[in-house]
């Protein structure tokens, strides 16, 4: 079975969060950094990555219950 994969723009509106955020986490060692493909023209993320970390998250502290949708 293949890998699903996401985009930078699924990801940030699963997370209520906007791109730029979701780069800097990536960048801060925060989220799990993505894949290139195509010469480097296109992000993405393996579902099953995002999947495991949003657990660890879940596990690590009560993360969701945090976000603020409107901040």
């Amino acid at each position: 079975m293949k890998d699903a994969y996401l985009n930078i723009s699924e990801i940030a509106h699963s997370l209520k969060i906007d791109h730029k955020t979701l780069m800097q986490w990536v960048d801060a060692g925060k989220f799990p950094p993505p894949k290139k493909i195509i010469n480097d023209r296109f992000t993405i993320w393996s579902y099953a990555v995002i999947e495991k970390w949003i657990s660890e998250q879940k596990e690590q502290q009560d993360w969701f219950n945090d976000i603020d949708p409107d901040s």
